[in-house]
């Protein structure tokens, strides 16, 4: 596995049939409605731990929608969608997108646990934000390699209200 295709593609590779409910947390009791609609997002690499693994750039369409506090993520371009679950956090501003997920595989005595936490400030038709995402593997519960990357991401609405 040379490369791994990461930033917030990473919640749209779960296949529709897979699809999970995660936690979040984000600005409002509903999600900020300019997040909804089409964007075209761009994930370029800001820092990481293994430049081998990972990718320097990426470039998506994604489709962000929802309602109360689901948060629909679909990838448009393979077709994978993912539901969030969103929990308020008051103390934020309301263009605010902020989450976590947390996904553990066990192959094994080998635990893989992926961590991500992306974190997006929108103004307008344009978001800026930051992804972090943490591979640790684990042999016979002891962590034997971690792996860290942050990605800067930018999306530009291609369609859908301001909000």
């Amino acid at each position: 596995m040379r490369k791994i295709l990461i930033a917030l593609i990473l919640l749209f590779t779960i296949n529709c049939a897979q699809a999970e409910v995660l936690r979040a947390s984000v600005s409002k009791d509903e999600i900020p409605k300019g997040f909804f609609g089409t964007w075209h997002v761009t994930s370029k690499l800001s820092e990481t731990n293994n430049p081998e693994l990972f990718n320097t750039i990426s470039v998506d369409i994604w489709t962000l929608g929802g309602y109360g506090n689901t948060l629909i993520l679909e990838n448009v371009h393979t077709g994978a969608s993912s539901s969030i679950q969103v929990e308020s956090q008051k103390n934020l501003d309301g263009k605010t997108l902020k989450f976590q997920r947390v996904k553990s595989n066990t192959r094994g005595n080998m635990k893989i646990v992926q961590k991500e936490s992306p974190e997006f400030k929108l103004n307008g038709n344009i978001f800026v934000g930051y992804d972090t995402y943490i591979i640790e593997k684990y042999l016979n519960n002891k962590l034997i390699q971690k792996d860290v990357v942050k990605y800067k991401v930018v999306g530009q609405k291609i369609s859908g209200d301001l909000g």
